[in-house]
């Protein structure tokens, strides 16, 4: 049954058709006797037709009526009426995720964040036993204040029903679709876009985006990876992941104002595999702090000296005599003239007028020498000259080419050890989680295993130092050595 604006539904007054969601339309209500403001849902319009699915949809709108999370929008209470299944909610003022994907991609900044909020009441929820089920765009709203509150969790979905990895896949196709403007899968018919769910893989984003951070386009394509296992098993990893690329983010990044970059490829797709899988929200915690020391010694940029363009003028230069004057004098010599930056000297005594002046050094770095004050005007004076600089030889096209690329290559090993440092962030903390738990059993880490970790570490450490003195094939053998540290710890794991 469909509601006019002004009717009457038991204790509530309709103000305002708020759209249609898969079990019915949603309205903007006003309970009579508190005023409060709410929203309104037709969860099932036929209570008689299905009274089992009745019971059961009771049941979870009864479990969901506990959710309570700053970014879920808060159901209140169930309605019995006139055959049909009504539940309240907050309303919340606002506007939808999808309304402002029409004007545009938004900002990588805000993307992560909205994503980040979202995750944080996806695993609020899962903890709880309860599952979306039908995330996109158009059911996360952003209020005024920037908080993201997510609807329809009443959907009648829980753990039981689906997966809870399906709303991080979920999320993942709303993640893309917000940093590119694009959907990752694009068919005529729903059909052929369920289609391309199963059996295409998208576009990574990066291809869309140049100036996409190598890490975030890593991030989503896992989010979309085929095999489940292969994507983030929980709402804490996922998140932990998005925080490491928020934080190495500059300022107010906005891709519309950011100077084009040509980014590297996208990383092979065996590093997307486990990157950032983690067994929980304690050791999701771990994950981050990992991140936060281990991430930043491939982040910034190995010092690079080049050859100074300046050369060195002669230690000393004496400044070039005045020329004689035109008619010979028999008076006195002048006293010697001084650089303006030395003090002046005392002219010699009448009796060693005769004696030739004395040639002082003048510093290189003086200051060209101005004439004295007792010459004329109208007498020309010689300056020094000084030879000219020697400029550097200049960089042949070959040695500029071979420069050129090593920097390149450096920038991909920085990356590489960015995106390998989560992963040796996650296998960390499911060691220290594994180690407490065999503790509390009096049992130990198996001893290979202990080895392989301290070896992950070393290896990580060469090849941050590798890369720091732009040794990059030694930053290279590095990086690798640890990944098969890595995956072995991560097959261990289970990961």
């Amino acid at each position: 049954m469909n509601y006019e604006i002004g009717s009457r539904v038991g204790d509530y007054e309709v103000l305002e058709v708020l759209g249609a969601g898969g079990m019915g339309r949603v309205y903007k209500v006003r309970d009579v006797i508190s005023l409060r403001v709410e929203a309104m849902k037709v969860v099932l319009p036929d209570l008689a037709g299905d009274a089992d699915l009745a019971d059961r949809l009771v049941r979870e709108i009864e479990a969901q009526a506990s959710l309570d999370h700053p970014n879920i929008a808060a159901p209140h209470t169930a309605v019995r009426l006139d055959n049909q299944l009504l539940e309240l909610m907050e309303y919340v003022e606002g506007v939808t995720v999808e309304a402002v994907l029409r004007s545009g991609r938004l900002p990588i900044d805000k993307a992560i964040d909205y994503t980040a909020q979202v995750l944080s009441a996806l695993s609020y929820a899962h903890a709880r036993g309860v599952v979306h089920g039908g995330l996109n765009p158009g059911n996360m709203i952003v209020t005024p204040s920037g908080v993201v509150k997510v609807m329809d969790f009443g959907i009648g979905k829980t753990a039981a029903d689906q997966d809870p990895r399906s709303d991080l896949y979920s999320l993942g196709i709303s993640l893309y679709e917000m940093v590119t403007g694009a959907r990752p899968f694009q068919g005529d018919s729903e059909s052929s876009i369920t289609a391309a769910h199963l059996e295409t893989n998208p576009r990574p984003p990066i291809e869309l985006d140049p100036n996409l951070p190598p890490a975030l386009n890593a991030i989503i394509l896992m989010s979309l990876e085929k095999d489940p296992a292969q994507r983030f098993q929980t709402a804490d990893a996922f998140r932990a992941a998005l925080m490491s690329v928020r934080g190495s983010l500059p300022i107010a990044a906005k891709p519309a104002a950011a100077p084009f970059v040509v980014a590297p490829p996208p990383p092979p797709a065996r590093s997307h595999r486990g990157l950032y899988i983690a067994l929980g929200s304690l050791a999701t915690i771990a994950v981050i702090v990992a991140a936060i020391t281990q991430i930043p010694k491939f982040r910034h940029t190995a010092a690079e000296s080049a050859p100074s363009a300046a050369v060195s003028a002669p230690a000393q230069q004496a400044p070039a005599e005045p020329p004689p004057a035109a008619t010979p004098s028999p008076a006195p010599a002048p006293a010697e003239t001084q650089p303006a930056s030395q003090p002046s000297v005392s002219p010699a005594p009448a009796a060693k007028a005769a004696t030739p002046p004395v040639r002082r050094a003048v510093p290189a770095a003086a200051s060209v020498q101005a004439p004295a004050p007792e010459q004329s005007a109208q007498q020309p004076v010689a300056q020094p000259v000084s030879p000219p600089p020697q400029a550097p030889p200049p960089r042949t096209s070959a040695a500029s080419a071979a420069a050129d690329a090593q920097a390149e290559q450096l920038e991909k090993l920085r990356e590489q050890g960015s995106l390998l440092s989560i992963r040796v962030g996650t296998v960390k903390s499911s060691l220290d989680g594994l180690r407490n738990a065999q503790a509390r059993s009096g049992l130990g880490l198996r001893a290979d295993m202990a080895a392989s970790a301290q070896r992950m570490d070393y290896l990580m450490n060469e090849a941050d130092a590798a890369v720091q003195r732009g040794d990059a094939a030694a930053a290279q053998r590095n990086l690798d050595l640890a990944e098969k540290e890595v995956s072995k710890l991560e097959k261990f794991l289970g990961h």
